[in-house]
């Protein structure tokens, strides 16, 4: 590897603007007034940047983040071109009193948006970055937040992922936590995929910060993380899942459908001994042949009322569960008669804590991995950006003159007063319970914390504690909050049950599904996932007694209590229960 190592920039030099996301690893900003990359038509790209938490400062190997922003300066023009145009690569080192503190990066830009709906079609929150994570959900969700996808497309996105990883290989990257939450994808003017989150790739075997998988996306235990083979069998993962429609599948069955050919690319890829799982380029070649015959016509969502296989998951608010075994139910679902509930997690899983809002335009969706990690952006480049003679412009690709004068003084010194909804965060103790639910879109109603006496049918969580950073693995759900002082307020829930509550549920044969954290106001109207609304009858800490909830349905929660319940609403047409 040269030695030869690009400037660093003087973080005295940046003047910061919005704060585009808070994590456990860092804080992503806008840096207004500085442009990447003299060459680009445009006069130059915006610039963002990832400042790392003094926590992780400790694990930090600048050598090894100098050796990433090194490399563009080692590819050749057309290797450079590339990563640049795939990837988010780290292209600056910001130091601080001479120590590495972060890095600068290009700002995504608009062609890896969408325009998000809610749920009932209406357009709700603008634009929102392009998620794989989306496309892990059943085609009427997929359709009713905006999204137009195509089985082809679907196959030429992965097709792309596959060749992008068999590139990054024979450059010396894996990518290590390969998720979709680190991947934004585009179909116009074809289906592309694009990594984020580089600093956390490896390169040549070294690693900025110590190495983290997603929870649901992890290697087999005791195999390497980030090697080449880990990153087949993720790929592998992904195929399972984004045609399974679904966060959590494992079944390479569901590709047979698709592709038999294809299916058994999966079943090797997810084989336990890495030496026998293929390489990228099998399945590029694989994706893009079975895509050449694929159907163009985009999923559509389904007519009203028509209930859909797998409850929608908004990445920004649900994350990946496991589903009842055997079933296509909702992460969460338990059947009436003593039925066994399965968690619903939605701790937005360990190593999120990064509170991008994705409602919010300029902001990044949350990440998963079991070590936070602040969103990181992802661009493409074209050939006019570089150098006359094809190479990086490595030396010059920051414009020192920047336009907006900061004096030396660091933007970030001045703490802003917390507003009235951090105070209402703040407030919140541990054993309040609060009366704020999910609404059909996902998000929380109201959007601050609204106390309530425990005992109030309308009290549907128990705060166990208040973090600042994640909360244990026994907490039902986390509601994260950042604050305008770069703090976070995270509150660590448990669903409270209390009779006369009402739940959203659904029939199974001859018995009623429940979904654990569905709770709703009891004349709320059914949402087309749903089929009835239960109102409790009856909770008890431990077993039924005997003889109670003659004249109900009985279900038995994880953590020890029972609830009993009746069916009070119910959708046109459907039996009573």
């Amino acid at each position: 590897m040269s030695e030869e190592r690009k400037p660093a920039v003087d973080h005295g030099t940046l003047v910061l603007g919005e704060r585009l996301g808070t994590g456990g690893q860092g804080t992503v900003y806008e840096v207004p007034g500085r442009r990447i990359n003299k060459h680009a038509p445009d006069g130059g790209w915006d610039v963002v940047y990832k400042e790392y938490a003094a926590a992780v400062l400790p694990d930090l190997d600048a050598d090894a983040l100098a050796a990433q922003v090194g490399l563009l300066r080692e590819l050749s023009g057309a290797d450079a071109r590339w990563l640049c145009g795939k990837a988010a690569w780290p292209a600056a080192v910001v130091e601080r009193d001479g120590r590495a503190r972060g890095f600068l990066m290009r700002a995504v830009p608009d062609r890896f948006r969408f325009a998000y709906r809610g749920m009932a079609g209406a357009a709700a929150g603008g634009s929102r970055l392009a998620n794989l994570e989306y496309l892990l959900n059943d085609d009427g969700y997929v359709a009713r937040i905006g999204l137009t996808i195509s089985e082809r497309d679907r196959l030429l996105l992965l097709a792309d992922l596959a060749a992008t990883l068999d590139r990054l290989h024979r450059i010396g990257i894996t990518v290590g936590d390969l998720s979709p939450k680190n991947l934004l994808f585009t179909t116009d003017p074809r289906p592309e995929c694009f990594l984020i989150d580089c600093d956390a790739m490896r390169l040549r075997g070294a690693t900025v910060l110590p190495q983290a998988e997603t929870p649901d996306w992890q290697v087999p235990a005791g195999e390497e993380k980030a090697t080449r083979t880990s990153d087949v069998h993720k790929l592998a993962l992904l195929a399972v899942r984004l045609f399974a429609r679904h966060q959590t599948a494992r079944d390479p069955a569901v590709l047979t459908a698709v592709s038999p050919a294809l299916a058994e690319l999966a079943r090797a890829g997810l084989d336990p001994d890495p030496a026998r799982r293929p390489s990228p380029g099998a399945w590029a070649e694989q994706l893009t042949a079975t895509a050449a015959t694929a159907s163009t016509t985009p999923a559509t969502a389904p007519s009203s009322g028509a209930a859909t296989p797998n409850r929608p998951r908004d990445p920004a608010v649900q994350p990946p569960a496991v589903p009842a075994a055997g079933t296509g139910r909702p992460p969460g679902a338990v059947s009436g008669g003593n039925a066994t509930v399965q968690r619903w997690l939605v701790a937005i899983a360990a190593c999120v804590a990064l509170v991008v809002l994705i409602a919010v335009a300029a902001a990044h969706s949350g990440s998963h991995s079991t070590t936070d990690t602040a969103r990181t952006t992802v661009t493409t480049s074209d050939d006019s950006s570089y150098g006359d003679d094809g190479s990086y412009d490595g030396s010059d690709a920051y414009d020192s003159s920047d336009s907006s004068d900061s004096g030396g003084a660091d933007p970030t010194d001045t703490v802003p007063p917390l507003s009235a909804e951090d105070e209402a965060f703040g407030a919140v103790t541990a054993d309040d319970c609060l009366s704020n639910y999910n609404d059909e879109d996902l998000d929380w109603t109201p959007s601050t914390p609204e106390t309530t006496d425990c005992s109030d049918p309308g009290a549907y969580y128990v705060v166990t504690s208040v973090a600042s950073d994640d909360c244990g693995d026994d907490d039902d759900m986390t509601w994260y909050h950042s604050n305008d002082d770069d703090t976070d307020t995270d509150l660590c829930l448990n669903r409270n049950y209390v009779t006369g509550q009402c739940m959203y549920a659904e029939k199974k044969d001859d018995s009623l599904s429940i979904y654990f954290n569905a709770a709703t106001p009891c004349n709320a109207d059914i949402p087309d996932d749903y089929q009835y609304i239960v109102r409790l009858t009856d909770v008890y800490d431990g077993a039924v007694p005997g003889g109670a909830c003659t004249d109900s349905h009985t279900w038995q929660t994880d953590n020890g209590t029972s609830i009993c319940g009746q069916a009070i609403y119910k959708r046109h047409g459907l039996p009573d229960m």
